[in-house]
């Protein structure tokens, strides 16, 4: 074992580790992505009536767009196995995954379903909760998908105190969404100090990405 006053080397940032170097981390999540997709237009023909049904197909095509990304950026840096494609591959995972929470937190309030309200406030920043160093660019992803999200709540809001016909679920979850516009507006406000306040993107490339398959 060595013992020598060499100071360790420091560890790649996590966004480099995560680079894909087995064909099964090529579709995993991609797959999953999928899984979702199918998901939304389920419950979408589950809750009855074309309102549902027209949110869930909308939501499942852009999930769809989103599990296609992910498979590109994932074979790519699989290939290619550079630090500037695991940049890429990063930045494709971050703006899907921050799509995909506001899409289904989107979805589900307009079916009236509250789960997506509190998916929105604790699902978003956990992304990176574990990280040991973030990106400025998961912070203004997150950031803009917390100002996505808050003024959908802000207009859902605004209908179902001023439109008669909704559902009682329906109006009970536009209602929340609106009270939730505060709570997603300060998370908002933090994100983008957070990234004001983040190391910048690395332009790194052609750099050879760690091999974590070595023994």
């Amino acid at each position: 074992m060595d013992t020598g006053d060499a100071p360790a080397e420091d560890a790649p940032p996590g966004w480099v580790l995560s680079t894909p170097v087995r064909p099964s981390e090529v579709w995993t999540f991609p797959a999953l992505t999928l899984v979702l997709a199918g998901a939304h237009v389920f419950f979408g023909i589950a809750f009855g009536g074309l309102f549902a049904l027209v949110v869930g197909v909308s939501a499942a095509v852009v999930t769809t767009v989103g599990a296609v990304a992910l498979f590109v950026a994932n074979r790519r840096a699989y290939d290619e196995q550079t630090v500037e494609a695991s940049w890429r591959c990063h930045v494709t995972r971050v703006v899907v995954a921050v799509t995909v929470a506001a899409v289904v937190t989107i979805a589900t309030v307009l079916v009236g379903i509250p789960f997506g309200l509190f998916l929105a406030a604790v699902g978003l920043p956990m992304r990176y909760a574990t990280a040991r160093a973030v990106p400025r660019v998961d912070h203004l992803a997150v950031a803009w998908a917390f100002v996505v999200v808050g003024t959908c709540g802000a207009v859902l809001a605004a209908v179902a105190l001023t439109v008669d016909g909704l559902s009682r679920a329906q109006s009970a979850s536009w209602i929340a969404s609106g009270v939730f516009v505060l709570v997603w507006s300060a998370l908002a406000v933090h994100q983008f100090r957070a990234a004001a306040r983040a190391t910048p993107d690395p332009p790194w490339s052609g750099v050879s990405a760690p091999d974590r398959t070595a023994s």
